[in-house]
């Protein structure tokens, strides 16, 4: 299908949208064919111009992996045969690329770096911003709509505040980003984490973001439906890998009258691996 093309503004922010949508500017040229009248370093200064962080970590999808991961953990079957009866064609990640993240938690170390958000109002701390994950398009690989915080990966020794701002921008406040209305002042100067976790081979550092009382709308092709929940009221529905934690960790510091240190833990997906890596051992 041809594209039409009625200004060079609505041309620029149909790449921005597209970027976003897919996470890479070699995607967004394989996807439409080659077709684009846009060099990549074109498309570069179009994103540049609009102030858009660029993306950071592999390709493929992290839901993707989790949820493989989460499966295997869950049902206790080897890697290859979950991958093999569940997975579908379009799949991005490999066997490869999952067994050297499966090595990774085995062994109780990361080599990704990642940032999640807890977003809440200055009035109300107990209820947090959370979206529909939109990336996993299969049922088999966790139901399409699993609840998530606003989290990405981060590039090893970035700003902490860039590190947000991506968050921000892909998953929070993307047509503040098309309108060049990205509410950067949102973002404190100097950002400490509250929390650290491992979710397979990532370490997330946890965020908090506290928004005014009166704020922007809110606006991702990551996540859909954002709205701020009662982090009780989340309990019950599926979660991403590792959020559950983050909001169990965060709903007990703010009970807690004691100074809180910043929390470093292990998620639950790696606490199964963890256990079945033992549980195998000992059947050798």
């Amino acid at each position: 299908m041809a594209l039409k093309i009625t200004s060079q503004s609505e041309f620029e922010k149909f790449l921005i949208i597209e970027y976003f949508k897919l996470g890479s500017i070699d995607k967004v040229i394989k996807e439409h064919r080659y077709s684009l009248p846009i060099s990549f370093a074109g498309y570069h200064r179009v994103l540049n111009k609009y102030g858009v962080v660029k993306s950071a970590g592999p390709n493929s999808k992290i839901s993707e992996s989790l949820n493989i991961l989460s499966l295997m953990a869950t049902y206790k079957i080897p890697l290859e045969r979950i991958y093999h009866k569940f997975a579908p064609r379009s799949v991005q990640v490999s066997t490869n690329t999952l067994h050297r993240i499966l090595h990774y938690t085995r062994m109780g170390l990361t080599r990704r770096q990642g940032v999640a958000l807890i977003v809440t109002r200055k009035w109300d701390d107990k209820s947090v911003l959370v979206g529909s994950d939109l990336s996993v398009n299969d049922p088999v690989l966790g139901q399409k709509g699993d609840i998530s915080l606003p989290m990405g990966n981060s590039k090893l020794h970035e700003p902490v505040r860039v590190s947000i701002m991506r968050v921000l921008q892909q998953e929070v406040f993307t047509d503040e980003v098309l309108s060049k209305n990205f509410p950067v002042n949102f973002i404190p100067e100097h950002p400490k984490p509250i929390m650290f976790v491992n979710i397979a081979d990532i370490r997330v550092s946890v965020y908090r973001i506290v928004l005014p009382a009166k704020t922007h709308n809110f606006s991702s092709y990551k996540l859909a439906n954002l709205h701020f929940e009662k982090i009780g009221n989340l309990a019950s529905l599926n979660l991403r890998a590792g959020v559950g934690n983050i909001l169990n960790k965060y709903e007990a510091n703010l009970n807690s009258i004691a100074p809180v240190e910043i929390l470093d833990f292990d998620s639950d997906l790696n606490s199964l691996i963890f256990a079945l890596a033992e549980e195998k051992q000992r059947k050798l």
